[in-house]
């Protein structure tokens, strides 16, 4: 950068008004120590253009992103009248705490910021979660993960410019409750306390196939939400190195691939990939899908299996109904899951009922189908009432463990057999992906005894044995 810009207070002043590449070279040089990346120039440039107003970042480890985006935008949106409410989201209060620090250390103690933006007075409302600029009319505020936003003010303004950065953590995304938690509170009570006109953007990694990192690229890859997605391993897909400033040649990406001495880890902070729990039986690459049910073909067998667990504590099970049709064109056999299974707590009542409408809207309206249940002490009950109301149901012996069951079936899913929709069936593979893992499985047992029965009455008509 030429000397003159540096030295000349109006000049530099000018250029990094317009510009948070050179406003962040110039006030934050100590945090600079190799030169810059062009992914990194692609966020400077995403992140200072305030018509998009959703960005989601995924980078590596160590690309600088939190740094970017959590110290200087909030400063340099405020300094240059962009913004007056920025709000910086962090999953505990610790690092809430850490971040306000940063930026006070800088406001304190940047004599170059502080000469040509300041002065930036000091007050009583100056705490470990916010920071007030009366130059600027402006405050800057932090939350952690869960915490109310919705009402926030300051003065007249809404928050104008919300940061969040990991807000999830990798012991949260292990149940469905907590990903479903952290996903409503970003979507229902964070974007709806900000202004009409907002910058929201979401920094973090793909810690798991349901977690709001991934459910977000998704919706904006679907073209469900407006935005930008940006995307950068350490090596990209060619094996081309994302920023040679500070990784030069494959030995360097080497060094630091020992340095982290994991190769979860590695693959999930720095490749960006999603990492299977260990012992995971089901994997994603394996999946299938279809859009349409076919219309050739001949449907050999059909039914649901059922899963029941008649309690509405919420404590309880969820009572699960998988249905699915085998069917054969030619000497090929698919075995198609149909969409939105059930995955309710429900009394018995409530239960009966369920089985009733999932039997006869599978069965056509006019027949009804096979209802597959597992034939033990407790649920001897429900069958008899289910035979009672004339309902097709089958009791299926069960004598391996959970995690035989889904062995023994993964190899059906990983050859092609098994197809899923395309949309519908989401909760159900997130229990297969993670079984072991999810708090409920539900949606597992009723899909192993499906799988499992179809083959059977494919193989030996209606009677079933036991398995």
């Amino acid at each position: 950068m030429p000397e003159g810009i540096i030295r000349n207070q109006k000049t530099r002043k000018e250029l990094t008004k317009s510009s948070f590449y050179y406003f962040f070279h110039i006030y934050f040089s100590h945090y600079i120590t190799c030169p810059t990346g062009n992914f990194q120039k692609e966020i400077y440039k995403i992140l200072e253009d305030f018509e998009i107003k959703f960005v989601e970042i995924l980078a590596f480890r160590g690309s600088a992103k939190s740094t970017i985006a959590m110290l200087g935008l909030p400063i340099w949106a405020v300094v240059t009248g962009r913004r007056k409410f920025p709000i910086l989201l962090a999953d505990t209060f610790s690092q809430v705490k850490l971040h306000i620090y940063n930026l006070k250390t800088e406001l304190e103690n940047n004599r170059l910021l502080m000469n040509d933006w300041g002065p930036f007075e000091i007050n009583e409302e100056w705490t470990a979660t916010n920071i007030v600029l009366p130059r600027y009319d402006a405050r800057i505020a932090a939350k952690s993960t869960g915490q109310k936003i919705r009402g926030m003010r300051h003065k007249q303004y809404r928050p104008d410019l919300a940061i969040a950065d990991d807000i999830e953590n990798v012991e949260d995304v292990r149940t469905k409750e907590q990903r479903d938690k952290s996903f409503r509170w970003f979507i229902g009570e964070v974007i709806p306390a900000l202004s009409n006109d907002a910058k929201k953007v979401l920094i973090g990694n793909l810690l798991h196939m349901d977690s709001l990192m991934m459910k977000i690229k998704k919706q904006i890859e679907n073209g469900e939400r407006d935005g930008v997605k940006l995307e950068y391993p350490i090596i990209d897909e060619n094996g081309k190195i994302t920023w040679e400033g500070l990784y030069p040649n494959q030995e360097a990406i080497e060094r630091k691939k020992r340095e982290v001495n994991d190769m979860r880890t590695w693959q999930r902070e720095y490749l960006l990939k999603l990492v299977p729990e260990e012992g995971q039986e089901i994997r994603e690459e394996w999946i299938k899908y279809y859009d349409e049910f076919p219309e050739e073909g001949t449907v050999e067998a059909k039914g649901t299996g059922v899963d029941l667990a008649i309690s509405k504590k919420d404590t309880a099970d969820y009572t699960a109904m998988v249905s699915g049709k085998l069917v054969t064109t030619g000497d090929k056999v698919k075995i198609y899951i149909m969409p939105r299974p059930t995955n309710q707590r429900l009394t018995f009542h409530e239960t009966m009922n369920e089985a009733a409408v999932v039997s006869k809207t599978l069965g056509g309206g006019e027949d009804l189908a096979p209802l597959f249940v597992e034939d033990v002490a407790y649920q001897k009950a429900a069958i008899e009432e289910m035979q009672a109301r004339l309902l097709p149901v089958k009791g299926v012996k069960i004598t391996t463990d959970k995690r035989a069951r889904v062995r023994e079936i993964a190899s059906y899913v990983q050859n092609g057999t098994v197809l899923f929709p395309r949309k519908g069936c989401e909760d159900l593979l997130i229990q297969l992906l993670g079984f072991g893992i999810e708090a409920h499985d539900d949606l597992v047992d009723g899909f192993t005894l499906l799988v499992k029965s179809l083959i059977v009455e494919k193989l030996s008509g209606i009677q079933i044995e036991s398995w």
